[in-house]
């Protein structure tokens, strides 16, 4: 009878610790999800910055509109990446979770050897990330988002890298497949400002043959400009392009950098409360060197 008992009690305990077990890895796919769905988010923005060759070259609010969409993206990525790295345990189940993310900004974005290479070098450094976040937390006597803010700042960069990366491949594609043109806006611009020089110091009878002989003439001078000073060096505008937006993305997200940690601290703070995480007190045995 007594064998029977024991017999029972043990499936029991054995029912319990895989419930543990299929419930703890049910939370850390939930915690997961974000990050992957976040991955999408940033990859479709990527998207849009690689399409917006003209936008750059003459800003406005549709621009303007588009880069706070991008930061809404990478600072969802910022949010979901210090979770994942935080609670997603043993490290390689992170890397994992990064790996995906990094599949779906594929998926969100394009799959071309220039984006493979570029989201290879984000979860590279996500993986770095998630590695050295997870030697800080263990090292510390409590839980503290400090670790996590310290080390995204590497992780941000990277991925304004990569969206500045998808804007050097669309630029490179649109100067390869039809040149590299000033805005017809700016053209515009300027002329109108010179007729206006030229209705002031022609006379009336004169002024409309004047006009047009003043815009054939510039448009000749901007066309031979291009072709014999710019065209030469077209293969670096794209460069030059992408280098002009990173220096002021890198300001912007690191003024904002405080944001995303305040978020993970109210996040982390709701896990507990919901009970997916909770705070678990160890002892450990310290050895030190002292003189005998």
């Amino acid at each position: 009878m007594k064998s029977r008992e024991v017999g029972t009690s043990m499936k029991e305990k054995r029912r319990c610790v895989m419930w543990e077990k299929m419930n703890k890895w049910l939370k850390m796919a939930f915690l997961a999800v974000p990050l992957i769905g976040a991955g999408y988010f940033f990859g479709r923005m990527c998207r849009q910055v690689g399409q917006v060759y003209e936008l750059i070259l003459s800003p406005s609010w549709e621009l303007l509109n588009l880069m706070l969409w991008f930061l809404l993206a990478l600072g969802a990525v910022a949010v979901t990446a210090g979770v994942v790295a935080a609670l997603l345990r043993p490290v390689w189940v992170g890397i994992i979770a990064f790996a995906l993310s990094g599949l779906t900004i594929l998926l969100g974005w394009q799959v071309t050897v220039g984006s493979g290479v570029l989201v290879l070098v984000y979860l590279l450094a996500a993986s770095l990330y998630t590695v050295g976040i997870a030697r800080e937390l263990k090292a510390r006597i409590r839980f503290s988002v400090r670790p996590i803010s310290e080390g995204q700042g590497m992780l941000l960069m990277v991925l304004i890298l990569v969206v500045c990366g998808s804007l050097y491949l669309g630029c490179a594609a649109h100067i390869e497949r039809e040149g590299f043109s000033v805005p017809e806006s700016y053209t515009e611009m300027f002329m109108e400002q010179m007729g206006e020089r030229i209705e002031a110091q022609t006379p009336a009878e004169e002024r409309q043959e004047e006009e047009a002989k003043f815009r054939d003439e510039f448009r000749t001078g901007i066309d031979e400009f291009f072709e014999h000073t710019v065209k030469p060096y077209e293969r670096f505008i794209p460069l030059a392009i992408a280098i002009g937006l990173f220096m002021p993305l890198l300001t912007i997200t690191r003024l904002l950098a405080l944001v995303p940690i305040v978020i993970l601290s109210v996040i982390f703070r709701l896990f507990t409360a919901l009970g997916i995480t909770k705070v678990v007190s160890e002892t450990q045995e310290v050895q030190e060197l002292v003189i005998s």
